[in-house]
């Protein structure tokens, strides 16, 4: 089964990866408050669904331009908040301050965290 949403500035797809859960999100563009309402619900879904099992988690910010102040600030208590929920955490991106951002991020999760330029490289490394 595979579920897809499709917001302003964020695309989600919920979909089995073998024996996982992949929660993938393509962020695009600049976030607003409004699409985090449509995905904290959705993700908080998929997390709840893969149980014990804890889903992976695909973060594709190659189109990413930003955050409006509400949505920064929505991004990081949610971030918080799902630190433990994951099995694995991929992020996709090109800029610096992304991979600095995974990097001191990662201190604070129970999961697996990588940075990652290359999609195809973000995927094998989920699916090892």
């Amino acid at each position: 089964m595979s579920v897809e949403i499709d917001t302003r500035g964020v695309g989600i797809t919920v979909r089995m990866e073998g024996e996982r859960e992949l929660v993938e999100i393509v962020l695009q563009g600049k976030l607003h408050h409004e699409d985090y309402e449509v995905l904290i619900p959705v993700i908080e879904r998929a997390i709840e669904a893969a149980g014990e099992r804890k889903p992976d988690i695909l973060v594709d910010m190659r189109r990413f331009e930003g955050w409006t102040f509400e949505a920064a600030l929505d991004d990081l208590k949610f971030g918080l908040r799902i630190r433990h929920a994951f099995h694995r955490m991929a992020i996709v991106g090109e800029k610096k301050w992304e991979e600095i951002s995974v990097e001191l991020f990662r201190h604070f999760c129970s999961g697996e965290m990588q940075f990652f330029e290359d999609y195809d490289a973000a995927l094998a490394w989920l699916r090892s």
